[in-house]
């Protein structure tokens, strides 16, 4: 018979797991380097189970709570975010992602293009090359145009 799930186990499920697109990486760690105030609470809603993460950081220039809320799957050993909400605004997924993605960089996690980034350009990402690249190439085939025209 399988041991009842307590909320310090749910808790640490969270802690010591890792996002799919950011691996060798615990959640924990990750969510210490980017958060202040750090808060777990276990939510037991009809036949779900919640942990409710919520910490301390700074969006746009100014002091804001963040709320990420994990579901734990039925049979206690996994997990997927549920929903994350920055003060009391809910995230879509493309600002989830964003999210996750600066907590990740805070870490020390530098995650490959094709993991996240899917509709930015150089000025707007200051965390990957996207365009920096093509642009370089651009500037080198003026350079070779402007000696040709010499």
């Amino acid at each position: 018979m399988k041991e009842e799930n307590t909320d310090e186990s749910y808790i640490g499920l969270i802690c010591n797991g890792e996002f799919n697109a950011i691996h060798d990486f615990k959640i924990g760690e990750l969510f210490e380097s980017f958060f202040d105030n750090i808060n777990y609470n276990v939510v037991r809603e009809e036949n779900s189970i919640y942990v409710d993460f919520t910490g301390e950081a700074i969006c746009d220039d100014e002091p804001c709570t963040i709320l990420i809320r994990f579901k734990i799957d039925d049979s206690g050993d996994e997990f997927e975010v549920n929903k994350v909400k920055v003060n009391e605004d809910i995230l879509d997924e493309e600002e989830t992602l964003d999210l996750l993605d600066d907590i990740a960089f805070a870490g020390g996690a530098i995650l490959d293009d094709e993991d996240y980034c899917y509709n930015c350009d150089a000025e707007s990402c200051e965390h990957c090359m996207h365009g920096l690249e093509d642009d370089n190439d651009e500037d080198e085939e003026d350079n070779d145009n402007d000696d040709e025209n010499k």
